[in-house]
């Protein structure tokens, strides 16, 4: 009897270890990153993720995502849909994607009083960042005169875009779309989209350029340790270090893009009101829950700068978007949330 009974028990306890084994395994399994990389809207996209489904599958469907995005929405490349729409004199007929987010793009420019412009492209094409990339060289670049900035600036603003919600139909009346502002947002957007669909328990992130989109905490439980990038430091010194486990962070500053003219710096952050680029920043970090938010509101932050912090402190958090602007003076001025992303215990 006693016999039998420790039989018993030596059964269940060889079934209890394997099944702490198995769970170990399982943990371990989806606990571990795969990393993986591709250049896309000239920059870096890096995914890391740990998921049940294989991580190379959801990051090919990412990359394929991201790929037709870029290949949709270029601007300057013959054949697209914001190609054709900018080169044309009359109403042109599109898809429900690019009705939207042309639509948005107009809500966020009207929201940041036009701070964030989507129709500058000629601007910025004639100041040479329509092909630039982190790949191409900084010193073939130019700075156009004053006559041609003024030219451009005349067949710029977004005010000028209209949109037959009816018939879906754009029309540009002369101004060159560049949706280059929010288009890493919306491409992250679609990346947690995608990720979710084939494991809404997968974790990790997603970085492209200056944006970060979380797809969960850290091993699902803590959270990622990101720095704000020095404006004026080397790669990889901070001036801040945040802590998130959801949502999207996105910055955006004069060290991206740029190029040196007699000791001064011209980048891509053009502000819409002059046509060259903003002066009244260095560096400009949006956290928000919609990655697009984060995208668009950075540029606008930056545009605004320091002269219209209190505009920026005000009206930006109403929209979801907290703010980290680093001044030229390297002043930090955090709107009132932005601390609480910094406690190491949130």
């Amino acid at each position: 009897m006693i016999l039998n009974r420790i039989v018993v028990f030596a059964v269940i306890a060889f079934f209890i270890v394997i099944a702490a084994i198995y769970l170990l395994f399982i943990s371990g399994k989806t606990g571990q990153y795969s990393d993986f990389e591709d250049y896309i809207f000239g920059t870096y996209i890096r995914i890391r993720i740990s998921s049940k489904v294989n991580p190379a599958t959801i990051s090919k469907a990412i990359f394929t995502e991201m790929k037709r995005l870029e290949k949709k929405f270029d601007a300057y490349s013959e054949g697209s849909i914001l190609y054709n729409i900018n080169n044309s004199e009359d109403w042109v007929k599109v898809d429900d994607e690019t009705l939207s987010i042309i639509d948005l793009s107009l809500r966020l420019a009207r929201n940041t009083e036009g701070a964030f412009d989507p129709g500058i492209g000629r601007l910025v094409n004639l100041w040479g960042f329509s092909k630039f990339s982190q790949k191409e060289a900084t010193s073939e670049f130019t700075i156009p005169s004053v006559d041609k900035i003024g030219e451009a600036a005349t067949q710029s603003g977004y005010q000028k875009i209209a949109i037959d919600y009816v018939n879906k139909k754009v029309k540009a009346n002369g101004v060159w779309i560049d949706l280059g502002g929010i288009l890493k947002g919306y491409a992250l957007k679609r990346a947690y989209q995608i990720a979710k669909e084939l494991d809404k328990s997968c974790h990790g992130f997603i970085e492209a350029g200056g944006q970060i989109m979380i797809l969960g905490p850290k091993y699902n439980k803590t959270n990622w340790v990101i720095g704000v990038r020095d404006p004026r430091g080397e790669p990889g010194e901070n001036i801040a270090i945040v802590y998130m486990s959801e949502g999207s962070i996105a910055t955006s500053g004069d060290y991206e893009r740029f190029f040196i003219v007699d000791n001064v710096r011209y980048h891509h952050i053009l502000d819409p009101k002059t046509g060259y680029p903003a002066r009244k920043a260095i560096s400009a970090t949006i956290i928000s829950e919609d990655p697009v938010v984060a995208d668009a509101f950075s540029t606008a932050a930056f545009v605004l700068g320091e002269d219209k912090w209190l505009f920026t402190r005000t009206v930006f958090p109403k929209y979801g978007a907290e703010v980290l602007l680093v001044t030229p003076q390297k002043k930090l001025l955090r709107t009132d949330k932005f601390s609480i992303y910094e406690r190491a215990d949130r």
